[in-house]
């Protein structure tokens, strides 16, 4: 596949991959199914044309725990509530992860993660753009299309509600203001990394990041802001191990962990001013109520949970009817890990935390050398897993495939680094610039 087929798809597969709700509110449901099909025909065929590769990564042992994961949700087919949806939900799963594998396959990593900037980017000026149509539009507003929705529809089915001119929160082409503040968020952190190991002109850093700041105050995601801070927690934390010894990093590690624990302990207290100013009721926007029905299912079934389905159907029991909040149905528990615990039980928890652990074990071993945008992956994983604690979203689409990427491209072991001059950056072909993570 030549170089420009190569960059076209992973383009296209990252937009869809990060922007399904606005996909299927422009194409419908069949008409994203039919993309999500011909993009898993693509990974398809990236992979047998580079199976060595795709052997190298699969087969090796980074790749156990997120396999295992994946094998849990399908032996959970044995005692799913649901059967035939938890098989619909292992195949959704595994598409998912082989398209992830396809990107991985397709470019190096310096290229990937150049272009991953760019759709991001490029998602927040179309965001902007279609915000400022639809405001300007003479219904002020926009359903999805292909749909037929009553008159009184409440407002978290639109796809956008057009107040970018009312000083409300605005939705942007992916359909919701808490994921396209995370996006923002991402957009930030990938672009000012590959400046950092100058692939990106210093002069353009800015401007994107001004982008960047602007989608989030438009958004303002209470979940994003905690998690901007910590990414920055993150960054701090890499530069305290960089710059001091084995004992300094002791002190550092030791004091992340006390930080992290002091958090935890006042969280309520530390979070409510910042959750009122961000518009947000002491209980996370009826997210409270919402894990204490989720909890309800685990205790029914705390062994081995009621199977995995992802996200929930809402016309079988026991999500038909289960979470509805001013007329809307909620079809995710609003926490990744404890949706895992009530779909799989103790055994996908336990497969959860192993692949959590292994990632970001090795994510925090690369992040303190000095190879190019080393710092990235757990910066990446630190947005990720800090969304997660208030969303699902890591169990689906962009964040599931990221996910995958990271478990089965970071390395276990770290090779040499790649030789280059004093203010020479390493060329975007180089498949060795983040850490050898290309087979």
């Amino acid at each position: 596949m030549r170089r420009w087929a190569r960059d076209g798809y992973v383009i296209v597969a990252l937009f869809s991959l990060w922007n399904g709700d606005g996909m299927r509110d422009l194409l419908s449901w069949w008409g994203f199914g039919a993309v999500s099909l011909l993009l898993l025909a693509g990974a398809i065929v990236l992979i047998v044309h580079e199976r060595q590769r795709a052997k190298a990564l699969l087969l090796s042992r980074r790749a156990v725990p997120i396999l295992a994961f994946m094998a849990v949700c399908v032996a959970s087919l044995a005692w799913s509530h649901y059967p035939v949806l938890t098989l619909v939900g292992c195949f959704i799963q595994t598409a998912t992860a082989t398209i992830a594998v396809g990107i991985c396959l397709a470019l190096p990593p310096v290229r990937l993660a150049a272009l991953f900037a760019i759709m991001l980017q490029a998602d927040m000026v179309i965001s902007l753009l279609f915000e400022v149509g639809v405001a300007l539009s003479p219904g002020g507003r926009i359903l999805p299309l292909w749909t037929n929705y009553s008159a009184n529809v409440p407002g978290a089915y639109y796809w956008s509600n057009g107040l970018l001119f009312h000083g409300g929160r605005i939705q942007g082409f992916t359909a919701n203001a808490n994921l396209l503040c995370f996006q923002a968020l991402l957009a930030a952190l990938v672009t000012a990394c590959l400046a950092q190991a100058r692939f990106v002109r210093r002069r353009l850093l800015l401007p994107a990041l001004a982008l960047d700041l602007l989608v989030i105050v438009l958004t303002r995601s209470a979940t994003v802001v905690i998690a901007g801070g910590v990414v920055v927690a993150g960054a701090l934390l890499i530069w305290g191990l960089r710059t001091f010894g084995r004992r300094g990093r002791g002190v550092v590690l030791g004091g992340s962990l006390l930080f992290v624990a002091l958090v935890a302990l006042g969280s309520s207290r530390l979070a409510e001013p910042f959750l009122r100013l961000l518009g947000k009721g002491d209980d996370f926007t009826g997210r409270l109520e919402i894990w204490r029905l989720v909890g309800t299912l685990v205790k029914q079934k705390p062994i081995l949970g009621w199977g995995w389905i992802s996200y929930w159907a809402p016309w079988i029991d026991p999500y038909k009817q289960f979470v509805i909040r001013d007329g809307v149905q909620y079809l995710q528990a609003h926490n990744a890990y404890l949706d895992i615990q009530m779909q799989l039980g103790i055994p996908g928890l336990i497969a959860l935390v192993a692949v959590v652990g292994s990632v970001v074990y090795r994510a925090l071993r690369l992040a303190v050398t000095a190879r190019p945008l080393a710092v990235l992956p757990l910066l990446l994983l630190a947005a990720l897993l800090t969304q997660a604690m208030a969303e699902s979203r890591l169990l689906i689409e962009g964040n599931w495939a990221l996910l995958v990427a990271l478990s089965v491209a970071l390395p276990l072991s770290l090779p040499p680094v790649p030789r280059r001059k004093p203010g020479h950056p390493v060329p975007l072909q180089q498949g060795t610039a983040v850490a050898g993570t290309t087979p």
